[in-house]
């Protein structure tokens, strides 16, 4: 019988996750899993449980939360990974608000579903990013991006607790962000080629969303072992809400301000006076003295239970 861990995190989906907890824990064990369910108690917690459920040799670590939880969860496999630790596979049960990475996985609307998906789906390898800045390191999964999406996630956390639905959420955030923002004059390498740019924003992505429905690199392939790139460059207050509509659709790599690329590794510098701000998988990160963010594809380095 293989053995599982779930990572849950109660109060996901406006503690949806801790209503479910049983469902889950039951649903589990009717499909031939044996399974134990470790609740998450503080933010970034799961990147410990994660690393913990590695090293317990089970076989199947679930992340039953949101795309932090997910995040989180992947960071303590990746970490292992890192340390000589053969990780075991890594399984999503979307029971958060956004679930962007979940949409590479499988149904989203059906808890049912997706616990089929633990043990009847397919393993597929996904890849991972390593990221660098200042001494620093740490690894996602879905899209790590700089520019106004820093300010979206402030926009987010100040509104933590309340229950507007994920895309719902981020909409509002980013124009409530657009209001204040101005673009940032970056240096961008993508794989050893330069450009400079004054950016709104630029995402470097192995999924397809962000957001919880921002298909920002629609083409996104997470098994290619390259990021997609998304570069919005200077934008009137007035354009960017016009061209909001079309990046919601995935419909904008047409659009005269954007421009997309496709590359192994990716370094963002900061030219401005400002330190870099950055995101990842939607956790915010605001090192005080960084000026360059280094990317790389770490190719096929997760194996993720899926259904498509």
């Amino acid at each position: 019988m293989p053995r599982a861990r779930i990572i849950l995190n109660p109060t996901a989906g406006g503690g949806r996750a801790s209503q479910m907890s049983e469902h889950i824990l039951v649903g589990m064990e009717r499909r031939g899993i044996s399974a134990e369910i470790v609740a998450t108690t503080a933010p970034r917690e799961a990147v410990r449980l994660g690393l913990e459920a590695a090293r317990s040799g089970v076989d199947l670590v679930v992340a039953a939360g949101g795309d932090g939880t997910v995040h989180e969860t992947a960071n303590g496999l990746l970490r292992a990974l890192f340390q000589g630790v053969e990780g075991p596979v890594l399984g999503v049960l979307p029971v958060g608000s956004g679930n962007d990475f979940a949409k590479l996985v499988g149904p989203l609307d059906d808890i049912d579903r997706s616990l089929d998906i633990l043990i009847q789906g397919q393993m597929r390898r996904f890849d991972a990013a390593h990221a660098v800045w200042q001494g620093a390191e740490h690894w996602f999964i879905n899209a790590a991006g700089t520019g106004i999406d820093v300010e979206v996630v402030r926009q987010i956390l100040r509104k933590r607790g309340r229950a507007t639905p994920g895309v719902g959420r981020y909409l509002s955030a980013v124009l409530r962000a657009l209001v204040r923002y101005k673009a940032i004059p970056m240096r961008i390498r993508l794989d050893g080629s330069a450009i400079e740019r004054e950016v709104m924003i630029i995402a470097a992505a192995n999924g397809r969303c962000i957001g919880g429905g921002f298909w920002i690199c629609p083409d996104a392939e997470p098994e290619d072992g390259r990021f997609d790139i998304c570069i919005v460059n200077r934008v009137s207050y007035l354009g960017a809400l016009r061209a909001l509509p079309m990046v919601m659709r995935g419909k904008h790599e047409k659009h005269p301000k954007v421009e997309m690329y496709r590359a192994a590794q990716v370094e963002i510098e900061a030219l401005g006076p400002d330190p870099l701000f950055f995101q990842m998988d939607g956790e915010l990160h605001e090192p005080p003295e960084a000026r360059t963010l280094s990317l790389r594809v770490l190719p096929k380095a997760l194996p993720v239970m899926t259904g498509l």
